[in-house]
């Protein structure tokens, strides 16, 4: 049994490696990491999920994009390796950025966001509008 890697043809495949330690994957993490404040964030898979874990439960604005980008971003990788492997289909890095960036923005829009300086920030990184008299109607503050 094969277990090379699908995306780049070379080391074993491991989640290691798939997230984020090949240069697929890590140029598109490196480039959705800063959309979504995580610059500090490591590219390596068990330093991420730590990252990502021990974060305090906030519902602000930016804890939601970095989960949604997170998972996002490990659903379209792993997509990515099954359509190499099953479909014999390729996408650039660069389409599977406008992918992740599409979903996470099509997810932002479904929220009910309070009008705070940070939600008018990542509106503007993220390319969503606002509706300035919106304010939340579930349990959460997106503020």
């Amino acid at each position: 049994m094969d277990k090379s890697c699908l995306l780049c043809r070379g080391n074993d495949e491991s989640h290691s490696h798939l997230f984020f330690s090949f240069p697929f994957s890590k140029k598109l993490w490196e480039k959705l990491k800063h959309m979504a404040n995580m610059d500090n964030m490591s590219n390596l898979w068990a330093s991420a999920i730590s990252g990502l874990v021990s974060k305090p439960p906030k519902n602000t604005i930016w804890n939601v994009i970095q989960r949604i980008v997170f998972c996002a971003t490990v659903y379209f990788i792993w997509q990515e390796r099954n359509m190499r492997k099953f479909a014999q289909k390729e996408r650039t890095v660069e389409v599977l950025y406008n992918v992740v960036v599409d979903t996470v923005r099509f997810k932002l829009l479904g929220l009910k966001l309070k009008y705070t300086p940070d939600v008018i920030k990542a509106a503007k990184v993220w390319k969503f509008g606002l509706n300035k008299d919106s304010s939340s109607s579930h349990n959460f503050d997106y503020g």
